[in-house]
């Protein structure tokens, strides 16, 4: 109950629509600032529980001291697991600042001012785009009313591709292919990515590991499967050709 607050605050911090690397950096330090002053409070948060317990019996000293060393370890060990974690998952966060070059709710703002900031730290992050190529596009995108109303990275992406346009933004469709490809946890993936929400409702089920894993996979590779031809078909023979089944579907 001490660490959810915190993590709340990150979630929230990260969720904001106009982001830069030394906001995410203050962030995420801010977190792991917070994990760490929590991991040395640890054994005094252990006494206090302790303390609030309602025990039937009253346990042996060395009962009590076993019960406490173990909490501790346990809690040391779930704040060195969470920082380590957080600094492995935000040790690239290029990504985040690349997506807000082609969010539709800043286009507006980056007609004014164009931001190169954001635009170098996308070249850092994909080296082999054209950074002339793709300031001329994005000023011809921030400019334009229509692309305005567009609500989000995918959505910019279905308006470039049905009005033909992918031979003339050529470098902004090569940086949509990876924003919207890439899980983010910004608000503009919680728009985008439905598929994330799908598989945090496979996590919380109580299915086996093996049978989640499946049901993410399905999700994320459906647009694949319905691209395989007779892909139902190609199921069911395999399916009746297994051996180990009570029931035979094949017969000579």
């Amino acid at each position: 109950h001490k660490i959810m607050p915190h993590v709340d605050l990150l979630y929230s911090g990260l969720q904001k629509s106009n982001i830069d690397s030394d906001f995410i950096a203050g962030v995420i330090q801010n977190f792991i600032n917070s994990m760490q002053t929590i991991r040395e409070a640890v054994p005094f948060l252990v006494k206090e529980e302790e303390g609030e317990v309602p025990i039937q019996e009253p346990p042996t000293k060395k009962w009590k001291r076993m019960r406490e060393d173990m909490q501790r370890h346990i809690a040391l060990e779930v704040c060195d697991t969470i920082v380590s974690h957080a600094k492995e998952r935000f040790s690239f966060t290029k990504h985040l600042i690349s997506a807000t070059l082609v969010q539709a709710n800043l286009f507006r703002k980056h007609s004014e001012m164009f931001p190169d900031s954001a635009l170098d730290t996308a070249l850092e992050a994909y080296p082999f785009l054209d950074k002339a190529k793709l300031k001329t596009e994005l000023s011809l995108i921030y400019e334009n009313e229509e692309f305005h109303r567009c609500s989000g990275a995918v959505a910019l992406f279905r308006v470039l591709m049905e009005n033909n346009l992918q031979d003339i933004f050529t470098e902004t469709i090569s940086l949509l292919n990876i924003v919207i490809t890439t899980p983010m946890n910004t608000s503009e993936s919680k728009r985008c990515f439905s598929t994330s929400n799908k598989i945090k409702v496979f996590l919380n089920n109580t299915l086996a590991q093996d049978r989640l894993n499946a049901l993410a996979m399905l999700s994320i590779e459906k647009k694949l499967t319905q691209d395989i031809r007779d892909f139902n078909t190609k199921v069911i023979e395999k399916y009746a050709a297994q051996i180990h089944r009570q029931e035979k579907f094949m017969y000579k």
